[in-house]
């Protein structure tokens, strides 16, 4: 809760992959990786409650030993890979019921992602009233390493606008219900940033990006255990 205001995270977590058979089970520095998405949530000091949507009955089973109240089996009609993340999201919500004044979309595919990430954006959409929030990261290189590609092969220095460019990072989507519902978009117009760095916004899609994520959440619980 945030003030007077009821906010509810949502983790979807399909079964199927078309790049990584798995994922969402498979172990990612000692937790399965949807076990990170988790963590973060019950770290966070606005979510009041905590919804996994899954076809997957391994992760229904594992939101459940970490505590998640009535995670929910998803019907196959939103569990394709073309299924809609705003139908399951509708689905997750008709499910549990009651008001919700924001949801917040916490996908499994970002383990990076810190319960104060949650927290901030949440803060951000509540104190500007903003009808949602959306996570990104700056450009993984900085603007001056970017260059345009001329028909000839010639390089070129890339586009001013570089410098003020960020990337959707999936981490973290907050949103109002009935405007999300209403508008079928986490992006309705008068949507706001919450910055992360990079090293927090990885998206995990393939077993090159799990192995390099890995890798660093060793990295980090080798730091935070000297």
């Amino acid at each position: 809760m945030i003030g007077d205001k009821r906010v509810i995270g949502i983790v979807p977590a399909r079964a199927g992959s078309r790049r990584m058979i798995g994922k969402n089970t498979r172990l990612l520095a000692g937790r399965p990786m949807i076990g990170w998405t988790l963590a973060a949530a019950q770290g966070s000091t606005v979510l009041d409650r905590i919804v996994v949507s899954s076809d997957d009955p391994a992760v229904l089973a594992l939101a459940e030993d970490m505590g998640c109240p009535a995670p929910f089996e998803r019907p196959a009609a939103l569990s394709g890979p073309e299924a809609s993340v705003i139908d399951a999201v509708e689905h997750a919500l008709g499910e549990v019921g009651g008001h919700w004044d924001y949801v917040v979309l916490l996908q499994p595919t970002s383990p990076l992602r810190r319960a104060q990430d949650i927290d901030a954006a949440v803060a951000l959409a509540e104190a500007e009233g903003a009808p949602a929030v959306i996570s990104v990261s700056p450009l993984a290189k900085p603007a001056a390493f970017h260059v345009e590609v001329g028909a000839d092969g010639a390089l070129a220095p890339a586009p001013e606008v570089l410098d003020r460019t960020f990337v959707i990072n999936g981490a973290v989507y907050v949103a109002r219900p009935d405007r999300l519902l209403r508008e079928r978009t986490f992006r309705p117009e008068g949507t706001l940033a919450h910055v992360m760095p990079v090293e927090r916004g990885w998206d995990v899609d393939t077993s090159d990006e799990f192995a390099a994520c890995e890798a660093r959440l060793t990295a980090d619980q080798a730091r935070e255990a000297t």
